[in-house]
């Protein structure tokens, strides 16, 4: 007699055999997901980090960086031996010091394992970590408000941007920084569904400032999201959705963000305020006396407001800068349509949108009021939200031009399939659907890496990048700032006798020289600083050398070459000029 297997079988059994199934299967899948999310972390972490460090092995000692590295080198052991009262915290005291610890603590690791890598390679190696964890902090924590793919390709975008690549490799206090406040950002939308996040916000923000004091300037991002979402989008969600207001973290974040800061910033310990307001005095001082700086073929003091987004469409590619600024003035309408209740999109959709807005708005609002910005590298903390927004503008964009050719394409096609056979074989279209998903995204990751990698792959020392509507030249836009002395002494030590004697322009020669001993010992080498009040701008003060080292940027800020002398080389990246060796 057969036996009905299904009749038989106890409902609930079938039901707990499915459920066991159904969790199987979704672990599998996370499981799955995760590898492969391990996977691209790994191959973006290689992408990152190969050009950072080849980059900071190959550059030359760049200007400010020997006064970080001496700082660092002063800071480490005070801290070694509890000396907090020492005056030698004083060191560089405008700037706060946690990079500059940073520094030191790896030039002595560097030193304990038997000086494997040179000084001023110890010395950038906080910097090229820091970059890369601010690559990997895009993907990893942007997939949640932006998406996979929009993460991932704007990590990617930035991964290999010259722009970011060339500070990154250097020991500067910008990188770090700006890696802080963006993995804060970052955060903050986290933070909705998991509250206790917003003191680790406010950590970063403080840990931000004490390597360099910009860093507050994200606050008003912070502050705007947060009232937006809780005080205009939570009210429109369904009471289901809507998260409580966090009020006791909140109070815990306020506080963190100061004690994070003191805690980071051992050179005021001893007298917090008054070093903290020594400290302010020197830049409110910098800020009201301006800085000699060349921007737009004009030699200036102060920068104007608009330098921030000028910088932004120079640095970055028009790729990204163009559809970011359209995608900008798409979603600003659209959140504004959502709150005069003219649509009815998702609301989280929304709160996502806003998100990128405000951070990207916010910011280039706040970094706008710097009135001296010595260099482009004022402006990195600009990026992270720029190349996000211009990705999601290129994925609009291609999206709508595929549905519109799709459509089209489609309709076409019913209109043959329905003349030629009533029974149509829908397999006949899934290539077609692969096609019209899979070249979208190629040329998405094309268009947004694309420019960045030529750009570093060209352009000797990425520092003279620019982007494609100024074919990588700074000369006449922005203050160039590779020096170049190395490169120009190499390329004279190939063509001229030893012993020659050199002239090299500029006011940190000193700091220079331990760090390139060949060169030192080949020529006669001299610091002619022309930018000392008291220098004499007359022949007499360019007598006896056979040679001098002009760098491009004391050129473009007023200072030109010596009569009777020419240019016999030129230091170039793209059509930047670096440097210049001039010959009577």
């Amino acid at each position: 007699m057969a036996t009905n297997i299904e009749g038989t079988t106890d409902p609930q059994v079938a039901t707990t055999e499915t459920e066991k199934e159904t969790h199987s299967s979704t672990r599998s899948r996370l499981s799955g997901q995760g590898f492969i999310t391990l996977l691209i972390s790994i191959g973006l972490a290689c992408a990152t980090l190969l050009p950072r460090l080849l980059l900071a092995w190959q550059l030359d000692e760049v200007t400010d960086e020997i006064v970080y590295l001496s700082g660092g080198k002063v800071y480490l052991p005070l801290i070694a031996h509890a000396d907090i009262a020492s005056k030698q915290w004083l060191v560089n005291h405008e700037h706060p010091p946690l990079v500059k610890i940073l520094i030191g603590t790896s030039i002595a690791l560097n030193n304990l394992m038997g000086h494997p890598l040179g000084e001023l390679m110890a010395g950038r190696l906080p910097s090229v970590v820091m970059g890369t964890l601010l690559v990997l902090g895009i993907y990893w924590l942007g997939r949640s408000p932006f998406g996979t793919k929009i993460a991932l390709l704007a990590a990617l975008a930035l991964a290999i941007s010259p722009w970011l690549v060339y500070f990154s490799a250097l020991a500067y206090l910008d990188m770090t920084m700006t890696s802080f406040i963006t993995l804060a950002s970052l955060l903050l939308w986290h933070a909705i569904k998991r509250p206790w996040l917003y003191p680790v916000v406010t950590f970063l923000v403080g840990l931000g400032a004490a390597s360099k004091y910009p860093a507050v300037l994200v606050i008003p991002a912070i502050a705007l999201f947060v009232a937006y979402y809780y005080f205009l989008l939570r009210p429109m969600l369904p009471v289901e959705q809507r998260p409580p207001l966090p009020w006791r973290w909140w109070t815990i974040a306020f506080l963190v963000a100061p004690l994070s800061f003191l805690l980071a910033d051992p050179a005021i310990w001893p007298h917090p305020l008054s070093r903290l307001l020594s400290s302010f005095a020197f830049e409110a001082t910098h800020s009201k006396n301006g800085h000699l700086v060349f921007l737009a073929n004009q030699i200036l003091t102060h920068v104007p407001v608009w330098t921030s987004g000028y910088t932004l469409f120079i640095k970055m590619s028009s790729l990204l800068t163009i559809p970011a600024a359209l995608f900008s003035v798409f979603t600003l309408l659209k959140i504004v349509r959502f709150h005069l209740h003219k649509s009815h999109p998702d609301p989280i959709q929304i709160g996502q949108q806003a998100y990128l807005l405000i951070w990207l708005f916010a910011m280039l609002a706040m970094f706008s009021l710097l009135n001296i910005a010595v260099g482009t590298h004022y402006y990195l903390p600009l990026a992270p939200p720029v190349a996000i927004a211009g990705v999601s503008g290129l994925a609009v964009l291609l999206h709508t031009i595929a549905n519109f050719i799709w459509k089209k394409s489609t309709h076409k096609q019913e209109i043959l399939a329905t003349t030629n056979s009533k029974q149509a074989n829908i397999a006949n279209k899934l290539p077609g659907i692969q096609l019209q998903l899979l070249l979208p995204a190629l040329l998405l990751a094309i268009l947004a890496i694309g420019p960045h990698l030529i750009g570093l792959s060209t352009v000797y020392a990425a520092e003279g990048y620019t982007s494609e509507l100024f074919q990588n030249n700074e000369n006449q836009r922005l203050q160039v700032a590779y020096p170049g002395y190395r490169e120009a002494l190499q390329w004279l030590a190939s063509k001229t006798q030893e012993h020659a004697k050199v002239g090299l322009v500029g006011n940190s020669i000193n700091g220079w020289l331990p760090y390139n001993p060949a060169l030192v010992q080949h020529f006669q080498l001299s610091q002619i600083d022309v930018t000392d009040p008291k220098f004499e701008y007359t022949p007499k003060s360019f007598q006896g050398y056979s040679y001098l080292v002009w760098p491009t940027h004391l050129k473009q800020r007023g200072y030109p070459w010596p009569a009777g002398y020419h240019s016999i080389y030129r230091v170039t990246g793209g059509k930047t000029i670096y440097c210049e060796i001039l010959k009577t």
